[in-house]
C-alpha cells in the first residue's frame, strides 16, 4: 500500500510539474497573417488576399482565433473589359498546443463573394489541421502547417488538403 500511495505522489508531482511549463501560457496574445505565402501576391497583376487574426490563449496551451480573409481579383474578359471578382470570411477557430509547440487547429468560417454581373454567394467553411509553433526572434514567430477543410457555397460543396506558413507577433 505504501508503494503504491508513493507511485500515485510522485506521478501526481511530475503531472503538475509538466502543466505548470505551458510552452503557449494563459493570457498570452497573437497577432498575425494566416498566409504568409499569399503576401508575395501582393504585388501581382492577379490581385491580392489580405488575412489578418488575432488570437488569445484563454487557458495554458489552448487559445482562441478570429480572423478575416479579403480578397480581390480583377481579370480581363474577350472584348476587353475587366470583371472584378471579391470575397470575404470570417473565421471563428481554436488551437491546443502540445508537445514542443506542436498544436493542433479546428476552425469555421462563414462568407461571401461576389463578382461583376453575378449575385452574391454565401459559404460555410469547417477546418482542421496540424502545425507548429516556431518562435524566431523576441516577440516573432512563423508556424507552418498543413490542413484539411470542406466548403459549401449555396448548396455545392468541396473539400481541400492545403499547406500554410502564418507569421506573426506574439505578446
Amino acid at each position: 500500500m505504501k508503494k503504491l500511495l508513493f507511485t500515485l505522489l510522485t506521478c501526481s508531482f511530475a503531472f503538475s510539474a509538466i502543466a505548470q511549463d505551458a510552452t503557449q501560457p494563459k493570457g498570452t496574445w497573437y497577432l498575425g497573417t494566416a498566409d504568409a505565402t499569399q503576401v508575395f501576391n501582393l504585388f501581382s497583376s492577379n490581385g491580392m488576399e489580405v488575412s489578418p487574426f488575432v488570437g488569445y490563449a484563454v487557458a495554458d496551451n489552448i487559445a482562441i482565433t478570429v480572423g478575416l480573409d479579403y480578397a480581390s481579383m480583377t481579370t480581363e474578359v474577350e472584348g476587353g473589359d475587366d470583371q472584378e471578382m471579391s470575397a470575404s470570411n470570417i473565421t471563428i477557430g481554436g488551437a491546443y498546443f502540445f508537445g514542443d509547440d506542436f498544436y493542433a487547429q479546428a476552425g469555421i468560417g462563414l462568407g461571401s463573394s461576389s463578382s461583376t454581373g453575378t449575385d452574391d454567394l454565401s459559404s460555410t467553411q469547417i477546418q482542421i489541421g496540424l502545425g507548429k509553433f516556431i518562435p524566431v526572434k523576441d516577440m516573432w514567430y512563423v508556424s507552418p502547417q498543413f490542413s484539411y477543410g470542406t466548403m459549401s457555397t449555396d448548396g455545392q460543396s468541396g473539400a481541400a488538403a492545403s499547406i500554410g506558413i502564418s507569421f506573426g507577433a506574439r505578446f
